[in-house]
């Protein structure tokens, strides 16, 4: 310790000493730190931090994972199939004795508050005791009643703050005022704190018991179906019980329930509660954030090669005092451990740094990003400001950076010709080695800058695709109209009348060209679909499903290139024809004449007939830049009115069309909640995906490019500096400015070229992973791979050519007067 206080006062001095030299590296850590700090920040709020609860480290999630291949067909999901049914939650909260509290809750639940202007709210349904197991009591009221999750008793609601602020006008007096939820009365029983808005990353607004589940979705048997999941389960710990301990407990419960129901096999997933706990998420975040990280960390990989060149051709110009210092005694252990020091006090300068700013930008732009987000996105609430985690993690990765970056130079310089060295020959530290390291960084700059900037061009290229692309439906002009019926108690009688008679009202007015419906939009960030088979085939397969109305293809001018479009008679809930795409005639038929064809399943059983009536021109329906290859439609008979949207297509702008529209429905409902937008939005999602992702892709290529730039001229700047005898000698005997140019390009651009090689070879594995958001362009572009090798190289050699200009420039009388 004595002696690595001293390397590091030292080194203190040296850098001091140094400033230009120390500003240079300490910039370049700085921001490979902080990138790659600012990131993890943000994905620690997305999975890894504990839940917003006082004493959150006793909080624990339980999830089930249960085998398919022994759960019997009447088993159903609502959200993840890791969440619980209402008996089984009763079985864990009623067995386990680790835990002072179990709690349940179902995530986001959309109900309609009534008044003058009914809007929608987002809810979450929970247990009884949900606020008690968190420990965050109602900041007014009494909240709910211990036996409020038993059905039929009187609904109650909590109001989260920032609704009771915003639309209650913070009135007190509102606990116990009976207010309208889908229709229902619920009494409101208190008012959430300030900043509780529960534990998922979808914030609620509101509160309901589980028990309501049947009066805020009529018709569902969510609530009362023991085999139905749809309940998420949070517990805390009692004093000094451990999780394995919790785990044990619920294990030996979760197997009662499995012997009541063979040949039923339940794995339970008992773990610290934190922020994404969900399994199914969760897999999906660490996914998508191992491969963002894993291209920040190459940032910071060019960072550490960079400054590595630096501190190499730092120790060729000490090498003189590095031969002292063995001349009098020093060890080599000693001496890699005094120029490590060096290395790590700059590590740690441009870590705290780094840090620091990130800190502050990575808050300041999640802030700015989320009220950005598309529209149809559910908000989303994100803390990415530093804890423990985040600043162990900087830490980490700080001094990690230190020593890869410091320990090649180091170990080289350690390994002087002291007899070359105390003669005060600059090629001390091993010329050729030297060189060859030198070569080695500049091609692993070169490489990792390469694949940065192919990812960065094909997602160009994907932005371009989506700005300028025909997906094959006409968007322009038309608006889409969807409406709140589970939260307006309609059963399926009255949405079919209510259906029927707006389509003739909208229809009828000024500019509207046409009106039909259709179950999904194109491009909805969601889908459906069923499984289907052949008649001649067993195993079933899954295939994308759309239910629309006759008019559906006119409207969007969707082509029937064979067969017929649907008729009236087909919108008879015991009518079973379907349409098909191309694609999907394609490859189901290949031989045959598609028309007339069966497809066993559809909506209605394994053993349905579904008779294809016609072929749809392909179209990119499910997402840009791709026609999927399995997709069919069938009709809007009345079973499905319900889940059916309007389109519209006007003549008139969209602000007069969704006027007339909500016009429309407030004659025929004054409190049904009616959303409109254009179809054009659905396209500008995946413009707003692109966009965002090809930013951060050509930001980190450019950053990349940088500083692989710098490194490159950092070597031949020092390659001249090197070797300026040389180079005078060279021009006194006649040598001219272009061979000198040459000369000293030759070596530097060979590891360019090679890393440029292995870069590529690189991207194209890399390229596959970003397929599903390339929208169409293919992962061997050959403009996007071109581009990137062209600029890799272009910029590698201009960095490259000023120095070696300079040194043509040596006035040979000058350098060998000083030599």
């Amino acid at each position: 310790m004595r002696h690595l206080l001293n390397d590091l006062r030292y080194a203190a001095r040296r850098l001091a000493a140094a400033p230009g030299f120390t500003a240079a590296a300490v910039i370049t850590i700085a921001l490979g730190v902080g990138i790659n700090t600012g990131l993890f920040s943000v994905f620690n709020g997305l999975a890894l931090r504990d839940l917003p609860a006082p004493d959150a480290d006793e909080l624990v999630s339980v999830h089930q994972i249960l085998e398919r291949q022994a759960l019997g067909a009447e088993r159903s999901w609502s959200g993840p199939p890791s969440q619980f049914s209402t008996a089984e939650y009763r079985a864990y909260q009623e067995g386990a004795r680790t835990l002072s509290g179990l709690a349940a809750y179902s995530r986001v639940h959309t109900a309609t508050l009534g008044g003058d202007a009914p809007q929608e709210i987002d809810g979450t349904l929970v247990s009884c005791n949900y606020f008690d197991v968190l420990r965050q009591p109602p900041a007014l009221g009494a909240g709910f009643a211990i036996d409020c999750d038993a059905e039929g008793g009187a609904p109650s609601v909590v109001l989260g703050h920032e609704l009771w602020t915003n639309t209650f006008g913070a009135d007190p007096a509102v606990v116990g005022r009976e207010i309208l939820l889908n229709r229902e009365s619920f009494t409101v029983v208190g008012v959430a704190r300030a900043g509780v808005r529960g534990v998922d990353m979808v914030p609620a607004s509101l509160f309901f018991p589980i028990s309501t589940e049947p009066l805020l979705n009529p018709g569902s048997t969510m609530y009362r179906d023991e085999h139905w999941s749809w309940l998420t389960l949070i517990g805390r710990k009692t004093t000094a019980t451990t999780l394995a301990q919790v785990r044990a407990e619920l294990g030996v419960i979760a197997a009662q329930i499995d012997a009541q129901q063979p040949p039923r096999r339940t794995a339970l997933v008992v773990d610290h509660a934190r922020v994404g706990s969900e399994p199914e998420g969760r897999a999906e975040v660490l996914a998508v954030s191992s491969v963002v990280m894993l291209a920040f960390g190459l940032v910071l990989l060019i960072a550490c090669a960079n400054v590595a060149n630096l501190l190499l051709a730092r120790a060729t110009a000490r090498s003189r005092e590095v031969a002292v210092r063995f001349s009098l005694g020093a060890s080599r252990t000693r001496i890699v451990q005094q120029l490590l020091a060096e290395s790590v006090l700059l590590a740690v300068i441009g870590g705290v740094l780094g840090s620091l700013v990130a800190a502050w930008s990575f808050q300041s732009l999640v802030a700015l990003a989320m009220p950005a987000l598309p529209a149809g996105a559910f908000p989303t609430t994100i803390d990415p400001s530093p804890d423990a985690r985040v600043l162990g993690f900087a830490l980490l990765a700080t001094l990690a950076s230190g020593v890869v970056f410091g320990l090649a130079p180091a170990l080289r310089a350690s390994k002087p010709d002291l007899h070359a060295a105390m003669k005060g020959d600059a090629v001390g530290v091993g010329h050729r080695s030297g060189g060859r390291l030198q070569g080695a960084l500049v091609g692993v700059q070169v490489a990792v800058c390469m694949v940065l900037m192919i990812a960065a061009g094909l997602l160009l290229r994907g932005l371009q695709v989506t700005q300028s692309i025909e997906p094959g439906f006409k968007y322009d002009g038309v608006t889409v109209a969807s409406f709140a019926f589970a939260g307006a108690d309609y059963d399926a009688a009255r949405v079919a009348a209510f259906q029927r008679q707006l389509l003739e009202r909208v229809g009828s007015q000024p500019g509207v060209e046409a009106v039909a419906q259709s179950m999904l939009t194109p491009l909805d960030t969601g889908g459906s679909g069923t499984r289907v088979r052949l008649p001649e085939q067993e195993q079933a397969f899954p295939i994308a499903l759309n239910i629309v109305s006759p008019d559906f293809f006119s409207l969007l001018e969707i082509p029937i290139v064979r067969g017929r479009t649907f008729t009236a008679a087909d919108l008879v809930d015991g009518s079973d024809p379907i349409i098909v795409t191309e694609a999907t005639a394609r490859r189901l038929w290949p031989d045959r004449e598609p028309i007339g064809q069966l497809l066993m399943g559809g909506r209605r059983g394994a053993d349905r007939e579904n008779r294809v009536v016609g072929v749809a021109k392909d179209a990119q329906i499910t997402r840009i830049g791709e026609i999927e290859s399995s997709y069919l439609y069938m009709p809007a008979g009345a079973s499905s009115q319900p889940f059916q949207r309007l389109l519209v297509r006007s003549s008139i702008d969209f602000a007069a069309t969704a006027a007339g529209i909500r016009a429309a429905v407030a004659e025929l409902d004054p409190a049904l909640v009616v959303r409109v937008a254009p179809l054009e939005a659905n396209l500008e999602i995946w413009r707003r995906l692109a966009t965002v992702v090809s930013s951060l892709s050509s930001a980190l290529g450019l950053l990349a490019l940088v500083l692989a730039s710098v490194g490159v001229y950092g070597v031949v700047a020092y390659t001249v500096g090197r070797r300026a005898r040389e180079i005078g000698i060279r021009i006194a005997l006649g040598a001219s400015a272009r061979s000198v140019v040459a000369l000293m390009l030759k070596r530097t651009m060979r590891p360019v070229f090679v890393g440029a090689v292995i870069g590529l070879a690189g991207a194209l594995g890399v390229s596959q992973i970003l397929s599903s958001v390339l929208f169409g362009v293919s992962p061997v572009d050959p403009i996007a791979l071109l581009g990137a090798v062209v600029v890799v190289c272009g910029v590698a050699l201009a960095a490259g050519g000023l120095p070696a200009r300079r040194a043509a420039r040596i006035d040979p009388n000058k350098t060998l007067h000083y030599e």
